[in-house]
């Protein structure tokens, strides 16, 4: 079982880094969810304040405009694991889709103007294990036609769930399926599931007793949690064991 951590609003995002390099037992992966700025640098902040608000003032702000929030420039994060020892998982938040929608050309610029700039800065860590991932499928779209040598993913929950073929998918709680996981693995991809809060723990481990899914099903899935050393603690205590 791989736990791969999100941050949560316990830590600003350089002493999330910070905290998650030090547990590295614990931990296999880091997902950070980025946003680019007007003067297009990519930022990383926490999803606690990732509401649209906040994302579309980052969108039309310089950096130098936006140092009251808790923003991290994606570069000092990718630095401080240079040693490779956990995989990056980079999820692209959308542009303000609503509004580009209208003029779908310039829609389809932007999306590819943000990836290029998110590969410019990941061509450089080529030592690192780094995929990239989006709830939008606009996005997606554009980083299939410009990423070839890092695996893709998609962010689905109950509301954007459209099947698109992409190397890993991460599903939300509600979405947990032993048929659909199964079929995922059987096709070479990868699971994950995402448990950021403690209820959404809770209803997983309920979920799991309640469907009678099998041990090794579970070990093949990865788990991204705000709440990473929670987990450990219930796998590592042989919870799915001793229900077996």
């Amino acid at each position: 079982m791989q736990i791969i951590a999100r941050k949560s609003n316990l830590y600003n995002n350089r002493e999330f880094m910070e905290r998650i390099l030090q547990e590295i037992d614990a931990v296999q992966g880091i997902m950070l969810d980025v946003v680019m700025t007007k003067d297009k640098k990519i930022l990383v902040f926490s999803p606690v304040t990732s509401n649209q608000t906040t994302i579309n003032t980052i969108q039309n702000s310089d950096l130098a405009e936006i140092s009251f929030l808790d923003v991290f420039l994606l570069e000092d994060a990718l630095k401080m694991n240079l040693s490779g020892q956990q995989k990056f998982i980079l999820n692209l938040l959308p542009l303000n889709e609503a509004v580009l929608i209208q003029n779908l050309p310039k829609m389809v610029e932007e999306n590819q103007e943000y990836v290029r700039v998110v590969l410019d800065i990941i061509k450089q860590y080529p030592m690192l294990n780094i995929s990239l991932c989006s709830p939008s499928y606009n996005l997606l779209y554009a980083m299939k036609r410009l990423i070839t040598e890092r695996k893709l993913g998609v962010v689905l929950d109950i509301n954007n769930s459209t099947y698109i073929d992409v190397d890993f998918y991460i599903f939300s709680v509600e979405m947990l399926d032993q048929k659909i996981f199964q079929e995922q693995l059987a096709l070479g991809k990868e699971v994950m599931l995402s448990l950021d809060s403690g209820d959404e723990i809770t209803r997983f481990l309920f979920s799991i007793r309640d469907q009678k899914i099998p041990l090794e099903l579970l070990e093949q899935i990865q788990y991204i949690s705000s709440y990473p050393a929670i987990l450990y603690m219930i796998f590592e205590n042989d919870y799915f064991k001793r229900d077996k």
